[in-house]
């Protein structure tokens, strides 16, 4: 099946007729990387860039970027794509087309690229991040833009801030300030979860200063908002509030971010966080929250580990870690409660373990979209 679509790909994109269908076709049978690494060594990619510069229609050039956004699953298919200039043609034929779903695939496909530092770095040098800042702006700000647009926006942003250097010039661009208006007015949970996840790939240990812009433009109240504004069923989003809170408990060590966590209301939050997703079958956002107050308590000190005590977070932590069907998530929580309630030796031995558990390479996660034509518009 893939090598016929590959031949019907090449012959229809010269004459564009049923373009649509093989598109679509192929996209959704490039869905593990096995099959992305078949379709890359066929030199395929070349194929949908091609019909990406030259694509007329919206639907053309949106779907040849979707697939390569399924395709791009790897370091190695990465660093191929961007040999062939796929960056800046995304950003001249993608963000700036003039049309939003297109627009929406590029940054997704922009996001996905952003496998490694270096490659982060490269995207950087061709003038990515001023772009990528005004691009969100344009989201936030157009009538046209729904939340698809604005995740797909905070998700390039998210992805490519893997240094204190990007992150810097990300703060620099207004991203503080428009993921704080995400964070403090937005109702829709992806875009709370996006805008979560892009505050905590901002900073990086040590980075007090862009945790000081973070919270000057109002994120920690923003951050405090979000589980109010779930579901109970809305999950995921959690465990992107609680990757924030730990970028946040290692970016400063200072009484300044304690203090602004405490006052806007993030360690009820984090707990309100604990209580709701007790119950749902999510163990990875159970060792984050958990992780979350390991830290958070460590950075806080003693009138932050009594809040924790005081508002029932060691009995929630027993809770969780008693019913979990998982070995770690029973130790992150044990780990946690450890941070809180022991001495001083236990404490700082449990918080130096949440630390070390902490993805600090990126930490954004990768992201399929979903297609960008309704099948059944065909």
């Amino acid at each position: 099946m893939i090598p016929t679509l590959i031949l019907l790909l090449k012959t229809r994109a010269v004459d564009g007729v049923g373009l649509e269908a093989v598109l679509i076709a192929l996209g959704i049978l490039t869905h593990d990387p096995i099959t992305a690494n078949t379709i890359y060594r066929t030199n395929t990619t070349a194929t949908l860039i091609e019909i990406v510069d030259a694509a007329q229609a919206e639907n053309i050039a949106a779907l040849a970027i979707w697939n390569l956004v399924r395709l791009a699953r790897n370091t190695e298919i990465a660093n191929g794509l961007l040999k062939q200039n796929i960056g800046r043609l995304l950003v001249t034929k993608g963000l700036r087309a003039g049309n939003w779903p297109t627009a929406r695939m590029a940054a997704w496909c922009l996001g996905a690229l952003v496998r490694t530092d270096g490659i982060a770095d490269t995207l950087a040098e061709i003038g990515l991040v001023p772009t990528l800042c005004e691009h969100m702006r344009r989201c936030s700000q157009s009538a046209n833009a729904g939340p698809e647009e604005l995740c797909a926006a905070i998700y390039a942003v998210a992805r490519i801030s893997r240094s204190i250097k990007i992150a810097k010039a990300l703060v620099n661009g207004g991203c503080a300030e428009m993921l704080a208006t995400c964070l403090n007015t937005a109702e829709d949970p992806q875009v709370l979860l996006w805008s979560a996840r892009a505050v905590g790939c901002l900073m990086r240990p040590n980075s007090s200063d862009i945790a000081k812009s973070l919270l000057d433009a109002g994120i920690a109240r923003g951050l405090a908002r979000l589980p109010s504004m779930l579901s109970t069923k809305e999950v995921e989003p959690l465990g992107a509030f609680a990757f924030a809170v730990q970028r946040f408990s290692c970016a400063e060590w200072g009484g300044g971010t304690r203090k602004a966590l405490v006052d806007a209301g993030v360690v009820d939050a984090l707990l309100a966080a604990l209580r709701t997703a007790a119950d749902e079958p999510y163990p990875q956002v159970h060792i984050e929250l958990a992780n979350a107050i390991a830290l958070l308590g460590d950075v806080g000190g003693t009138s932050i580990r009594k809040e924790i005590v005081n508002a029932g977070g060691i009995d929630i932590l027993k809770r969780v870690g008693s019913l979990a069907a998982r070995s770690d998530v029973t130790k992150a929580c044990n780990q946690a409660a450890t941070s809180i309630v022991g001495n001083v030796w236990s404490r700082n031995a449990a918080s130096a373990k949440a630390a070390l558990s902490h993805e600090w390479s990126g930490g954004c996660p990768d992201n399929i979209p979903t297609c960008p034509v309704p099948i059944e518009d065909l």
